[in-house]
């Protein structure tokens, strides 16, 4: 019988494979953030996903560009004067495809990262939470600008180029250009802000776009119901407290567009004026929605388990 102390033994071997430390540029925390929001934006469109995510997100920013395109085509046939819809209007007229959009797209940006567990992979690198969530904020915001800023600088530019004399009518209206500036700036974060706020409470994506949908839309349905009946001091509350109501009331009050009563067109512009609140209190108030917002989401990620 062989002796089993002169089997071979086995030796570890040691192999060179030339592995040196990194010793390149290291971009760091600024350059994490800003490819998170460029991933995050791209996601946001549905670009480097399926065919579903794509249609979904232009599809809806397409439909908020309809009355826009109307109103300028129109305008063409129809000579300068003719308005579609204007510039204060527009946010009431697509509000429930803005509201759409952010539901959808909220529940993507947030809900996934957490469900396949990847926020553990973003926080290995020199990003802090709340630069996850700000550049999540920001992606969601500039989406948002495709369907609130663009539609209405179309519809400046065409009634521009359709203006009899252009240079006296760009004189006469080019104080819209900051109007329609900040009040899509302020909509769009303020709607971001909430709805990522509110979708990061659950990773189911049915959730989320239910959660979303109720405080941004059946609100202003339960809200408007609230005003019939209750007086002006209570109905006044319940507008302020109400996202849909404060993004369409200071949007009204930015383009000096609260009508007098026997002027007023619309249902809600009609229950904007009836509240009889000093228009800096609409834009105290989307601000306010805005922060508070933020205030806790930022504190709903800074206490998530990875």
């Amino acid at each position: 019988m062989a002796n089993l102390d002169e089997a071979p033994q086995s030796r570890g071997v040691v192999y060179d494979l030339g592995y040196r430390n990194y010793d390149g540029p290291r971009l760091g925390r600024r350059y994490a953030i800003r490819s998170l929001y460029v991933l995050s934006l791209r996601n946001t469109f549905g670009l480097g996903r399926g065919t579903l995510p794509k249609v979904l997100a232009f599809g809806l920013a397409l439909v908020a560009l309809l009355p826009a395109i109307f109103t300028v085509a129109f305008g063409a046939v129809a000579g300068e004067g003719f308005e579609f819809v204007e510039h204060h209007d527009y946010f009431e007229l697509i509000q429930i495809v803005i509201v759409l959009f952010v539901a959808a797209m909220a529940s993507d940006l947030v809900g996934n990262d957490r469900k396949n567990n990847t926020l553990p992979l973003y926080f290995s690198r020199p990003i802090e939470r709340d630069d996850y969530l700000l550049a999540k904020i920001a992606a969601l915001a500039t989406a948002l600008m495709s369907l609130t800023l663009l539609p209405q600088l179309l519809v400046f530019v065409g009634n521009w180029l359709g203006a009899t004399d252009g240079t006296e009518w760009l004189g006469d209206n080019i104080s819209d250009v900051w109007r329609i500036g900040a009040s899509s700036t302020l909509a769009s974060l303020q709607l971001a802000v909430i709805g990522l706020a509110i979708a990061m409470f659950t990773t189911r994506r049915a959730f989320a776009l239910t959660s979303v949908l109720a405080a941004l839309w059946f609100s202003v349905v339960f809200t408007g119901f609230l005003v019939t009946v209750l007086g002006p001091g209570w109905a006044a509350v319940a507008m302020l407290a109400t996202p849909g109501y404060a993004m369409n009331a200071a949007t009204y009050v930015i383009f000096d567009a609260v009508p007098a009563r026997a002027d007023r067109m619309g249902e809600m512009a009609d229950q904007v004026a009836y509240a009889d609140l000093p228009g800096w209190t609409w834009i105290a108030a989307l601000v306010a929605q805005t922060a508070i917002a933020l205030f806790f989401a930022i504190r709903r990620y800074r206490k998530v388990t990875l």
